[in-house]
């Protein structure tokens, strides 16, 4: 069949994810228009995927395997630059270049503009070793929107609609930079509410802050025409009067940022709902600031300061500007290779990602990759089509990446199939928001070990068993000294640091200390089955096993005037500048385990352990018109320890046919009230979700209100009853074999994730992993896509969010 013919019946796409090969990462831009053109696609004409020359083969004998017919036909792209005199009035006017503003608006641009196509038609061969051919039909070029001239009519009309078709990735990157904002209830009844509003002219004064006079960062009150200023941070100046005002008249919960008002975008903010939101349609804001305050978005006159995002992707951009030592030279840069891998371009909003998955595939988790290497290999499964929305080859992209072909990514790449496959089925990490960098590492490792590590007999094989240890949880009562042990397995250990400072970032903290404290143990109110009564009881956590990898979250979000921020508190870190610290020592720390000569356990028995429901409980709910079983009931349900949270279960369930029948409660050899987390458990039942398979979801994922929700979604047919929840937590161990190492070992420090910024909800995150650099142990800084050798050991010591340390090959 001719190439006339193929085109005749080809119905195009208008979207083509034609940018990056489906098995690498190589792509079809030629930036350089003086060199070669060394980077090109085929795009398969029979599935519209893009596969690289050297994949093309892989491609053909896939489908061959999987298809009707191999897919043989091709058009082969290769974008050229065009001289930068050529295009750049097309790109930007004098105006933009004397604007220092960052602009974050991506223009809906053809390619065209930019960009020469060179194309030609491809078609694969079986020769006659059986090995393959690709032999080129037709070529020409693309320019200013025109094919050079070819005969046939089809390929003439075809050819220009997949050149012109959407990219996939620029479809994508135009949202890349935003945040998702959504309207509110506080919008809507704004909006409904407009026509009643009246603010006399006499009151506005939008020069400065009604209570310090700044002049700047000025947010007005859409409620009254209060104008304050903002909050201090992100590199400019604020005193929080605009919130102090919310919070004396909490029904004014809209305010607009004075100085990012214009046509194009404004910053409107909700302090009732603490977030960026929008109105329904844009005519309404500016119908409303002309009619109430007299101000006019189209005469500029306001909006001359970043907006919020821009100030958010500036802070990100930061790191650009400071990769410098502290004489300002330059950091040394460093070209991949094998040892070093390769950087890891930002998606936008994506550092997060990029140094999680540094640290995993690049020897932050020392030997992670290895283990990761010998389950999946490095040939992709012959029986997967479309490789784009399968784990296990979005892995093997990445990992081949790293590890056999760094060298051909000097500029890195770009990681897009890859978080699209993990993240397309959670709510946060499939948008293009900024995300927690400690969660996705969460998320990452089970998702992996749901995918590609299922039910693997040999704990040593899975990678993640790396960073798994047995934590051992002592209960003991203070009066009668018996003990209670439990077991669960955990990947982290997350320290609060010590509170006593209202200034942010101005203390120093030693993160030996604060494991000590974390293994002190605390007191608590206890219902002891030996006294049977309320006594008090000290719980106290240890290792039984040690993890190859040990992850520690300092956690440095604390909530200041009741808005959440992040600390800089310097730590002070064992071995990187403790000089009485060359190593991690948390031998200390070892479960001694039960001691059956000086121990006694508590009873067992049915008479030790049976339900009482909490007397305060009952009293103030049958205030309220509950009647004793429904009470009963929704206190068993919801731990027996919080009022609130079984009042919330009784609303939840008041349609319940059995809801006042007659309660008894189920045997305890069958089934016992969980122990867990109160604050998790309500934030699970606010959701909506079932009390009995909470308890049983966090009890099995030690207090993992992430992975405990998904447990529940994904087993709403369980009964809820906790007699299998040991064979749960077995299974999650590899069948039953415990993970880590009985042996205690010292720590060396391998990596470092750090955040920069002093917000949660934004900065940047990058990866400090340590490299033998000219045969010596050096600290090599991962930014995104940059690559340098960096001996600035503050960053790590204030901005440490991340710190990973191993026992493995010191």
């Amino acid at each position: 069949m001719s190439f006339e013919e193929i085109f005749k019946s080809l119905s195009v796409p208008t979207v083509i994810a034609k940018d990056e090969c489906i098995y690498c990462f190589e792509s079809l831009y030629n930036n350089n228009p003086e060199k070669e053109t060394r980077h090109s696609l085929n795009i398969c004409l029979s599935c519209f995927q893009a596969v690289c020359k050297k994949h093309t083969g892989l491609h053909h004998k896939v489908t061959e395997q999987n298809c009707e017919f191999s897919h043989k036909h091709y058009l082969n792209l290769a974008k050229i630059s065009r001289e930068e005199n050529d295009s750049k009035n097309s790109i930007t006017g004098p105006s933009q270049e004397k604007n220092k503003k960052i602009k974050l608006q991506i223009v809906d641009k053809s390619e065209d503009e930019l960009y020469d196509t060179n194309w030609s038609t491809v078609e694969v061969k079986v020769l006659g070793d059986g090995s393959l051919s690709q032999d080129t039909i037709n070529k020409g070029t693309f320019r200013d929107g025109k094919l050079s001239p070819i005969e046939g009519d089809n390929i003439n009309e075809k050819i220009p609609q997949i050149i012109n078709a959407k990219s996939k990735v620029l479809v994508d990157e135009k949202q890349a930079w935003e945040l998702q904002m959504k309207s509110c209830q506080h919008t809507h009844n704004l909006e409904a509410t407009a026509s009643t509003i009246s603010i006399p002219e006499s009151s506005l004064n939008l020069e400065k802050c009604h209570d310090c006079d700044l002049p700047s960062n000025l947010w007005l009150c859409l409620h009254c025409g209060n104008v304050g200023c903002g909050r201090n941070q992100v590199g400019i100046d604020g005193h929080s009067h605009a919130l102090a005002h919310f919070n004396t008249n909490k029904e004014h919960s809209l305010a607009i940022k004075l100085g990012s008002l214009s046509t194009l975008s404004n910053d409107l903010y909700c302090y009732s709902c603490d977030d960026e939101v929008k109105f329904g349609t844009p005519e309404f804001l500016s119908n409303y600031l002309s009619k109430n305050f007299k101000i006019n978005i189209n005469s500029n006159a306001f909006g001359n300061e970043k907006s919020l995002i821009e100030l958010q992707i500036e802070q990100n951009m930061n790191w650009d500007f400071k990769m410098v030592d502290a004489q300002g030279r330059s950091l040394l840069r460093l070209s991949p290779s094998k040892g070093l891998g390769c950087g890891l371009i930002n998606l936008g909003n994506s550092c997060y990602l990029n140094s999680v998955m540094q640290c995993l595939l690049n020897g932050g988790v020392p030997n992670w990759s290895d283990k990761l290497g010998n389950i999946i290999g490095h040939d992709f499964p012959k029986d997967v089509i479309y490789p784009t929305g399968n784990l296990r080859c979005q892995m093997i992209k990445l990992l081949n990446a790293f590890k056999l072909n760094p060298e051909d990514y000097e500029e890195g790449i770009r990681p897009r199939s890859f978080k699209e496959c993990v993240g397309k089925h959670n709510a946060e990490f499939k948008t293009n928001n900024q995300q927690d960098s400690m969660e996705f590492l969460t998320f990452v490792t089970e998702e992996l070990e749901k995918g590609l590590f299922p039910k693997i007999q040999d704990a040593s094989i899975n990678p993640n068993n790396l960073l798994k240890f047995i934590m051992e949880d002592k209960l003991q009562c203070v009066e009668c000294k018996n003990v209670k042990y439990t077991y669960q397995p955990n990947e982290c250990i997350q320290l609060p640091l010590k509170e006593g400072n209202d200034l942010v970032g101005t203390t120093t903290q030693n993160l030996m200390e604060l494991i000590t404290d974390y293994f002190q143990g605390e007191e608590i109110e206890f219902s002891c089955p030996t006294c049977k009564r309320m006594t008090k009881a000290v719980k106290k956590q240890s290792f039984k096993t040690f993890p190859n990898t040990l992850i520690i979250n300092p956690l440095r979000i604390k909530l200041d005037k009741w808005v959440p921020v992040k600390t800089s508190d310097s730590l002070v870190i064992p071995d990187l500048d403790d000089a009485n610290c060359e190593f991690l020592d948390i031998a200390n720390f070892q479960s001694k385990g039960f001691d059956a000569e000086i121990e006694i356990l508590f009873p067992e028995t049915d008479q030790g352990t049976q339900f009482v429901p909490d007397e305060n409980s009952m009293a103030q709910l049958q205030e309220m018109g509950f009647t004793p079983n429904a009470i009963k009931r929704s206190l068993y349900e919801t731990g027996n320890k919080d009022t609130e949270v079984a009042m919330n279960w009784l609303f939840q369930h008041i349609d319940d046919p059995d809801l006042n029948s007659e309660f008894v409660a189920p045997s305890t050899s069958k089934s016992k009230t969980a122990e867990v987390d109160q604050s998790s458990l309500q934030t699970m039942l606010a959701m909506g979700l079932d009390a009995k398979l909470s308890r049983k979801a966090l009890t099995i994922y030690s207090g993992d209100v992430a992975a405990s929700t998904e447990w529940v979604f994904n087993n709403l047919d369980d009964d809820g009853e906790l007699e299998s929840v040991h064979e749960e937590v077995e299974e999650r161990t590899e069948g039953g074999s415990e993970p880590g190492n009985l042996d205690n070992k010292p720590y060396k420090l391998t990596a470092v994730i750090c955040h920069k910024g002093t917000s949660v909800h934004s900065g940047h995150y990058v990866a400090f992993i340590r490299k033998l650099i000219d045969n010596e142990r050096k600290w090599v800084l991962y930014n995104d896509e940059k690559i340098v050798i960096s001996e600035n050991m503050d960053e790590i010591k204030r901005n440490g969010y991340i710190y990973i340390y191993s026992r493995d090959n010191l």
